[in-house]
């Protein structure tokens, strides 16, 4: 009968220990997702911790927006719907960065080509 208690407490204490790494990871990778996809009217996005931050800006038409690595990898910017009025860029390594000057009004998302897990969006508006 003592055996079956020792199990069951190793078990148990496996459990608990797992739950609480458990929560732990689903913490850390909430903490990376944006918390708002609420527009920021800014130019500038910063790449880093595997994010676009912010997620989601607002601009006029016109307006180059600059995209900073500050990830320790290469990332893109790649438009979810390729064509000329859209951003397109080659690996952009750790300290470089991508400007692109967006000319006519409308929703641009992209992405990171490497990590597609990554996304972004453009608000362009003519006003």
């Amino acid at each position: 009968m003592k055996r079956k208690h020792t199990i069951f407490g190793i078990v148990a204490a496996v459990v608990v220990v797992a739950a609480i790494f458990g929560s732990m990871h689903l913490h850390n990778t909430s903490a990376k997702q944006p918390t708002s996809a609420a527009a920021t009217a800014t130019n500038h996005v910063v790449v880093k911790d595997y994010m676009f931050m912010p997620a989601t800006i607002r601009i006029k038409t016109g307006t180059t927006v600059t995209w900073a690595n500050s990830d320790s990898v290469n990332h893109t910017i790649t438009a979810d719907t390729p064509n000329a009025d859209a951003p397109s860029s080659m690996d952009i390594a750790h300290g470089k960065s991508y400007s692109f000057t967006f000319k006519k009004a409308g929703t641009y998302t992209y992405h990171c080509f490497p990590h597609p897990y990554m996304h972004g969006t453009v608000e362009v508006t003519n006003s």
